[in-house]
């Protein structure tokens, strides 16, 4: 629609006045010949033109592009939208549901169909294929409801309601069924309560940044006042392959059954109200009820409040496993025509799914790689001592009790899992590669087996080539990471950095969503502070973990991502408005300080639940001087557009007049930013 004018169409034009609403007679529409008044007008136009709009793209743009394309997202292309020419998508999709009926999926007659929709509390669910770097990948839509057609199969006696009943005949009726993950509300609830009271089911899992942070910072903080010299660590990274379809069913069952040891549940109803200026809205949600634990509210906002509607129900335990055995066993899949049934592992896009892996592996590891860990342990206490740091193991009571110089030559290890990524570190070289030689025989009783090529290890192991392995990320200046969950853990120090490695190859643009309507440059100055937001937790900045050169240089690079969307956004907003460099200059300031506060904020957060407390050693100036000289590295490459928003820039940074010290010299150095000039925005 750009550059249309609306001159050119007579009912947009502000001249034309032929058509006008009756108001006295409802009914009759539009009459010709009569004058309104200017409100009366561009009300009138406004609709015309909504309609319009709406016409013009669902009956002739949409179905053009339905007619010759498939419209999708893809797992490497963010949020970009790509194209698939029909006959192209056809080949694909034929060649994985091939793929799918090699695998774990069986084709389904019409009569074990109904057979098995008849008997379960769920329907189908309908299959779309997602793009991935090589193939696709199916996800199961199990938030929609499923229809099931059913025939009236009444016989009647006289000719003319036979006659009738033979024209209902010819209609389907159709009886709809609840979406899948509705149903599983309540078994989720109460998944949710176990998880919470009985921490030790879940192994070694960690469910965010704030769980990695808890585990990491007392095993480095122990390995540093072990000894002035930092010991040397093994570390060992492992994704397990195709987590969610391996899943041995039989074996997750038990697993469920096990930990679920009342009898009754009880599940309590809560309501949030939301207020924004837009509009008012409810969500509703379960919670499991529980005296030993807290009350975990499943949604928090600003903007509402958390309502106790007083509504409790009891559920039996043999309803929940019913559900959970029928939604496991009798997952029905809807794959354009067809209809499968997944013999083997979880459905993808199960609302618990996440819940029942964690419970899975963290079974595995209580029953296997725990006891395989504590034998490798204690194999290494009978050896004999050589007088390093690949001895031994150092117990926790050895630890607490102080009894540092009998630990100083034993060995100290952490294993950690986010969904299905394992991370080991250990002083041994031996402990960590006995490890990485178990999980890659694998576990045949839960179908456990990891990939290679995601695997990374910071040693060399005997007979495994270091060409089948994942390689560890070297920057320019020659220091080496092992990349685990979105960080970059260095593989000496042990410091911990975030992973940008994800941006190459694409278009920073492709991670942004642009705001052009409803005031744009509140929207921008939001976004700012919310590129920020992610890159604001303590792992980053703690100098218990982090020298203060690596703190500072945390906060540059933040920055630097930041500078770069800041110039996308703008360059994608410029064709709907414009706003001078003094608008922009004072929304850089405030995302500036905005960082500040937050980092310092979550920092006194986990103050109080950590018995090692977080320790900040951060100016605000510095911060404000990391971020200026960010802004202004990453906006001189777009020097043409920016100049004056520069200029502004480097006469803020002037009046700052710090000195810049060895660690701001260091964060600045491009050298330790190498991957940031790789990068397309």
């Amino acid at each position: 629609m750009h550059g249309l004018a609306t001159t050119c169409i007579p009912w947009l034009s502000r001249i034309h006045t032929s058509y006008c609403l009756r108001r006295h007679e409802p009914g009759k529409g539009l009459l010709k010949g009569c004058t309104m008044c200017s409100e009366s007008q561009a009300a009138l136009r406004n609709r015309l033109f909504s309609c319009w709009i709406y016409w013009l793209f669902s009956h002739l743009v949409v179905p053009i592009v339905q007619a010759n394309f498939y419209v999708t997202e893809s797992e490497v292309g963010k949020l970009e939208t790509f194209y698939y020419r029909r006959n192209i998508w056809e080949r694909i999709t034929s060649r994985a549901i091939s793929c799918l009926r090699k695998q774990n999926y069986h084709l389904l007659d019409d009569k074990l169909l109904r057979k098995i929709l008849r008997k379960g509390s769920f329907g189908y669910s309908k299959v779309r294929f997602c793009p991935k770097e090589h193939g696709v990948r199916p996800l199961a839509i199990l938030s929609a409801p499923s229809k099931i057609s059913e025939q009236n199969h009444l016989t009647y006696q006289s000719s003319a309601s036979k006659n009738r009943f033979r024209r209902v005949q010819r209609k389907e009726m159709f009886s709809c069924i609840k979406p899948v993950n509705y149903v599983l509300r309540d078994l989720n609830s109460v998944l949710k309560g176990i998880k919470m009271k009985h921490t030790d089911m879940l192994g070694s899992f960690v469910s965010d940044y704030n769980d990695v942070y808890k585990n990491l910072l007392p095993f480095i903080v122990n390995l540093k006042n072990r000894s002035v010299i930092f010991p040397s660590v093994y570390m060992v990274v492992s994704d397990v392959s195709k987590a969610f379809d391996s899943v041995d069913q039989d074996q997750l069952l038990s697993v469920i059954k096990e930990i679920m040891v009342d009898d009754v549940y009880h599940v309590k109803q809560l309501l949030q109200v939301v207020c924004t200026k837009k509009s008012l809205w409810t969500r509703r949600s379960e919670t499991s009820l529980d005296k030993n634990i807290s009350t975990s509210f499943p949604f928090h906002s600003l903007h509402g409040i958390l309502v106790n509607q007083e509504r409790s129900k009891r559920i039996r335990k043999e309803e929940l496993y019913h559900n959970l055995y029928d939604h496991v066993k009798h997952n029905v899949l809807r794959v354009g025509q067809n209809f499968y049934l997944q013999e083997g592992g979880i459905p993808q896009g199960s609302v618990i799914s996440p819940l029942l892996c964690s419970f899975y592996y963290g079974h595995l590891e209580r029953k296997v790689i725990f006891p395989f860990l504590e034998k490798v342990d204690n194999n290494h206490l009978l050896e004999p001592s050589r007088g390093d740091l690949s001895g031994n193991i150092c117990n926790a009571d050895a630890i607490k009790n102080g009894v540092k110089d009998d630990c100083s030559k034993l060995h100290f290890h952490t294993l950690l899992r986010f969904v299905d990524d394992y991370l080991f570190m250990s002083t041994s070289k031996k402990h960590a590669s006995s490890l990485f030689l178990r999980l890659q025989r694998g576990f045949r009783g839960y179908n456990f087996s990891i990939s290679k090529a995601k695997s990374c290890v910071n040693f060399d192991i005997d007979n495994v080539p270091a060409i089948s392995l994942k390689k560890m990320y070297t920057g320019e200046d020659g220091i080496s990471f092992i990349p685990w969950s979105g960080l970059l853990i260095n593989s000496r120090t042990l410091e911990i950095q975030a992973d940008y490695t994800r941006y190459l190859g694409i278009h920073i643009s492709s991670t942004l969503t642009v705001h052009w309507h409803q005031k744009p440059g509140r929207h921008l100055k939001t976004k700012l502070c919310d590129y920020l937001r992610p890159k604001c937790h303590p792992i980053f900045y703690d100098s218990n973990i982090n020298s203060v050169a690596v703190v500072r240089l945390n906060i540059y690079q933040s920055f630097m991502l930041c500078a770069m969307k800041f110039h996308c956004y703008v360059c994608d907003m410029l064709s709907s408005c414009k706003f001078d460099a003094e608008f922009y200059f004072k929304m850089i300031l405030y995302s500036l300080r905005y960082m500040h506060k937050l980092i310092k904020k979550r920092m006194h957060s986990l103050n109080t639940e950590l018995e090692i407390r977080p320790l900040l050693e951060l100016k605000k100036k510095e911060v404000e001087w990391l971020g200026l000289k960010a802004y202004i590295r990453i906006l001189k490459i777009k020097q043409s557009r920016h100049s004056e928003l520069i200029s502004l820039l480097k006469s803020e940074l002037f009046k700052h007049g710090m000195v810049a010290s060895a660690s701001l010299k260091y964060a600045v150095d491009e050298s330790h930013s190498s991957m940031f000039w790789k990068m397309k925005f």
